[in-house]
């Protein structure tokens, strides 16, 4: 993504007050921390639009149901495969 387009769609992000509209000034940093370097390794323009709606929909459930920021990031991460898999701790069922 060329360098001024990546500026813009940023500038977007730390404009949009509904964005981190309901969090703590902590969560709300650490929420766009992490939409930036999404923004920062995509490669196309489009997915500006998906980061910020993405960071809306995190920024939702963090206020509404109380489920901290870093919680919801690690499980799309998780979901995305970037993160292993935390350890069960559930015994394996026996058959």
């Amino acid at each position: 993504m060329k360098p001024s387009t990546l500026e813009r769609l940023i500038d977007r992000l730390l404009k949009d007050e509904a964005l981190t509209q309901g969090l703590p000034e902590s969560e709300a940093q650490e929420l766009l921390s992490w939409l930036i370097a999404l923004l920062e390794e995509s490669e196309n323009e489009q997915d500006g639009a998906l980061v910020e709606t993405l960071g809306k929909r995190i920024a939702q459930i963090a206020a509404r149901f109380g489920v901290p920021v870093e919680d919801l990031i690690e499980l799309v991460e998780l979901s995305w495969g970037e993160l292993p898999a935390p350890p069960s701790e559930d015994p394996p069922l026996s058959a």
